[in-house]
């Protein structure tokens, strides 16, 4: 199976790279590295499927992925994710956006916002 080009789409975004920096862009596959300063997204693939056909191999892979941005600031992950799911958009569909997730280290609050999405990727 190919790697979705979520990191060169985002890459290509004006508006994401204004959020995430260009040096590099701060999208993560899997987990950010330690200590990647705020903000950052980090995108995951959920499942992935062959799409089949009886007379011959599979030409595509549907693959569900799921992409969260953290940030110290709640609405500038809100902005963000909406940077993301606009850049994202046009190559796949968003399928559920995950409700807001909060959570304290040490003493600094940190805010996800992320989404659900379905990529048909061709083989």
């Amino acid at each position: 199976m190919n790697i979705l080009p979520v990191v060169p789409v985002l890459n290509a975004s004006i508006d994401v790279k204004e959020l995430l920096g260009t040096n590099p862009l701060r999208v993560f596959e899997d987990i950010a590295p330690h200590k990647t300063p705020y903000p950052y997204a980090v995108w995951s693939v959920v499942t992935a499927n062959p799409e089949n056909h009886l007379d011959c191999p599979a030409n595509l892979d549907h693959v569900s992925f799921q992409i969260v941005v953290y940030d110290t600031q709640q609405k500038r992950a809100s902005d963000i994710r909406q940077a993301i799911r606009k850049a994202l958009e046009p190559h796949c569909y968003v399928t559920n956006i995950h409700p807001n997730y909060f959570e304290r280290i040490a003493d600094t609050n940190i805010f996800g916002r992320g989404f659900d999405a379905n990529w048909f990727l061709d083989r």
